[in-house]
Parts: C-alpha cells; sequence; structure tokens
C-alpha cells in the first residue's frame, strides 16, 4: 500500500515542543488504525529502524504517529542528544503530560488510538492509557513493568552525587540524570505503576517482548499484564530476539524479528478491531 509522511510540532510550554513524524497510508479503509509510537530510554522517534517500523505499519493500512518526548534530549537535530539539559530532567508525567497534549490536537483525527511504546515508552503508553479516554489498545515492545529497578547504595549515590552518568554506547557521549528525577519517581510511585495503570486502563493490552533480552527480562512483561483482565490481555514472546528485536542504529535493513513483531501487532489489531 502506498504511503506519505508529514512532521509537525506541538508546543508544550515556551520551552518544550514534542516533534511528530506520522506516516499514513494513502487510502486508508475503515479498517485503519490511529496508532502513536514513544521510544524508549535514549530512544527517539528517528533512531535506527523506527521509521522504517512505522512505515510497515502505514503500509499495513494504519496511520502511526512517531514522537519525540519534549524532555528526551533530542531536538532540532532530530538524531542527536543536542537537548542535554532537558535528557537530564525529563520524568515520565512531563511525558504524560506531553501525549495528553497531543492527543488533543487535531492532526491526531481520532478518537480511538492505539499507544504503542518501546521499552520506557511502553511504561508511558500505560500510564497515558490510565489518564486518557482517548486510548482504546496498548502496545507494549520490551517494556519494564517498572522504571527504577536500583539499589539503595545506587539510589544514596545518585542522591550524594545529584546527578547520574548515562552514557550513549554509541557514541560515547556522557548524559546526565539529575536526582531530582529520582525524587520525583519516589513521589509519584504509585501513580507510575505500569501494571496499575493497564489494569485501570481496561483496554486490550498486546505486550511483546524478546525471549533473549538481556537489557530488560521476558519475565517484566508476564509482571506487567498480571493485574489486566485475561479476555483483554495476550502476551506475545519472540524467541531469539533482544531488546530492540534485531533493529539497530544505524538502520542497516530489516530484522527477521522486528518483521515478526510487525506480523503479531498486524494480525492483534485486525482480531480485536475486525471492521
Amino acid at each position: 500500500m502506498s504511503t506519505k509522511r508529514h512532521d509537525f510540532e506541538v508546543p508544550i510550554d515556551e520551552q518544550r515542543v514534542v516533534r511528530v513524524s506520522v506516516d499514513e497510508p494513502l487510502k486508508p479503509t475503515s479498517r485503519s488504525k490511529t496508532i502513536l509510537f514513544i521510544p524508549g530510554f535514549k530512544g527517539f522517534k528517528d533512531w535506527g529502524g523506527w521509521p522504517w517500523f512505522c512505515a510497515e505499519l502505514a503500509r499495513a493500512g494504519h496511520r502511526v504517529l512517531r514522537v519525540n518526548p519534549s524532555m528526551c534530549g533530542v531536538g532540532a537535530s532530530l538524531d542527536s542528544f543536542d537537548e542535554p539539559a532537558r535528557f537530564a530532567q525529563q520524568t515520565l508525567g512531563h511525558d504524560v503530560e506531553d501525549l495528553e497534549t497531543v492527543l488533543m490536537r487535531p492532526e491526531v483525527g481520532s478518537d480511538d488510538v492505539i499507544i504503542m511504546g518501546h521499552s520506557r515508552g511502553g511504561i508511558v503508553a500505560a500510564l497515558t492509557a490510565a489518564a486518557s479516554s482517548q486510548i482504546a489498545g496498548v502496545i507494549t515492545l520490551g517494556t519494564p513493568d517498572q522504571l527504577l529497578d536500583i539499589s539503595d547504595d545506587e539510589m544514596e549515590e545518585w542522591r550524594s552525587r545529584g546527578k547520574r552518568e548515562i552514557v550513549n554506547a554509541r557514541t560515547g557521549q556522557v548524559l546526565f540524570q539529575h536526582s531530582s528525577v529520582l525524587e520525583d519517581y519516589l513521589e509519584q510511585e504509585d501513580f507510575y505503576n505500569a501494571p496499575d495503570a493497564l489494569a485501570t486502563a481496561s483496554v486490550p493490552v498486546l505486550a511483546i517482548h524478546g525471549a533473549a533480552d538481556t537489557a530488560v527480562k521476558s519475565c517484566c512483561a508476564t509482571k506487567l499484564l498480571e493485574d489486566v483482565d485475561s479476555a483483554l490481555a495476550r502476551l506475545v514472546l519472540i524467541d531469539g530476539a533482544g531488546h530492540t528485536f534485531g533493529l539497530v542504529h544505524p538502520f542497516i535493513g530489516p530484522h527477521p524479528a522486528a518483521q515478526q513483531v510487525l506480523q503479531v501487532v498486524t494480525e492483534w489489531i485486525q482480531e480485536v478491531w475486525p471492521r
């Protein structure tokens, strides 16, 4: 199916901007769905295979909006962390606010949105689904059941230094997270509970995880779904797949694991929303 692409920006306040890329079929059908995609930690909408992945969903007939949250650290450059000060202060609350604002925009064009997130983005998707009546379904990709899994010693070091280092493995760039991010998480821990949010949302949830994911263990997918109505929950493990389902940055081409994810997603959408 032929597709087209365009971009738009959504201002959150005088300092924050959400950047969005849209892939959509030239001739949508009654089965076309709107999908909002959120990348994970240290990820961005133009990372590696995500443009290809979302374009493939558009070729399958769906309208896909790829989002760079306003505090993700990737600004106007679109492919580098040119806003490290924003990255240092990014919280889940910022991201949920971003998505709620995007959902109100006319460019979204639907009150019936499937929200899909990779890794940390899946937590954001869960929290947004619980907060917004526009969300019809949730897809998580390699998503942890909780944002922070660190020891008391690591937490104390983060506090005492006022920040912690986050290294971009590909470029070697050293980024930081302020201790305010930790304090925000601890203060909002109940609100930031992804399994509770998915249960509260009471919408169909598809949790996809790489069986060989070493960054986020596959058991996290089971924990994400533990309180979701069994009639609404589905877990799919991709054999041999890692955290990004074979996709890398820069993009070097499709990978069988990612293609399998696409098939699982499109078949699930067709099954849950047959018309």
